[in-house]
């Protein structure tokens, strides 16, 4: 491990912590880090860093939105691309309505730019998606669906870690940040102890994952 390159953030203490190498050698402490090409703290920077990058992605097409292939390889296009760009470790976000919302409404707005549609046009939601799911929708699909994939790899430590709730300190005054915990109950309507014995079954847990991801 090389200490000068190694940081570490701490969660739900208050308390000043030290660590160091065996060596002697402090490791500095940070508010927030990158992992991964995820931020550690919260997913409101991801979100906002993921939306940027949608949007340079879907602009740095524009030639091919407005060329004549036909509406479908467009759609498998953006698809593949741009929303994929939106959505890059979407899995581990703990999305809040009011993310939700505007996750919904960048991806909206790339839609429109992608099939060339100007808001003066009025075109509904409904005729601009299709068949398509809500870009919530699918979060929640893949958050859950990754969720039950490492719970049931049960020889990987991160089938630990998918329904860990600090035992020491305690949570903040007022309104308490959501927990990844947390969204996966709201995902699913479950409690944790029923999300677990869910998780252990394949089928099962596949049928709670794509309940209602097809709602617009």
């Amino acid at each position: 491990m090389n200490a000068g390159k190694t940081k570490f953030i701490t969660f739900n203490h208050n308390k000043c912590i030290t660590i160091k190498t065996n060596s002697g050698t402090q490791i500095e402490e940070v508010p927030d880090f990158k992992y991964l090409g995820a931020w550690m703290k919260s997913s409101e920077k991801d979100v906002k860093i993921r939306k940027a990058a949608a949007w340079r992605a879907c602009n740095g097409m524009a030639k091919i939105w407005k060329s004549s292939l036909s509406a479908r390889f467009k759609q498998r296009l953006f698809t593949a691309t741009v929303e994929s760009v939106l959505l890059y470790g979407c899995e581990a976000w703990t999305v809040t309505s009011k993310l939700a919302k505007e996750l919904d409404g960048c991806h909206t707005r790339l839609l429109r730019s992608m099939r060339n549609v100007h808001w003066k046009q009025h075109m509904t939601n409904k005729e601009l998606y299709g068949d398509l799911p809500k870009l919530s929708d699918k979060i929640r699909e893949r958050r859950t669906r990754f969720a039950g994939h490492c719970y049931r790899s049960k020889t990987e430590p991160v089938s630990q870690l998918v329904h860990w709730i600090p035992k020491h300190g305690k949570r903040k005054q007022g309104r308490p940040a959501l927990t990844y915990v947390d969204i996966l109950k709201q995902d699913t309507g479950l409690e944790t102890t029923d999300m677990t014995t869910a998780m252990q079954d394949r089928k099962i847990w596949r049928a709670i994952t794509v309940r209602g991801h097809h709602s617009t």
